[in-house]
């Protein structure tokens, strides 16, 4: 999906159980990036924190 990699600060949109998230670039790993989604979004995934990780693979950066 990834068809450019993301800088910290970008929008990037992934998708995870069939639905479609956006979030704020935070961290870039080698292999990954960790994105900060919206306290909703995190709640949908029962996440604990509003931080997932994301590998490079499998997002799109839409905002820079």
């Amino acid at each position: 999906m990834t068809s450019k990699k993301a800088a910290i600060g970008d929008t990037v949109k992934f998708t995870r159980f069939g639905h479609t998230f956006f979030g704020t670039v935070t961290i870039i790993r080698e292999q990954s990036i960790i994105v900060k989604l919206e306290p909703s979004d995190a709640d949908r995934l029962s996440l604990d924190t509003p931080f997932t990780v994301v590998s490079h693979k499998h997002y799109k950066v839409v905002f820079v």
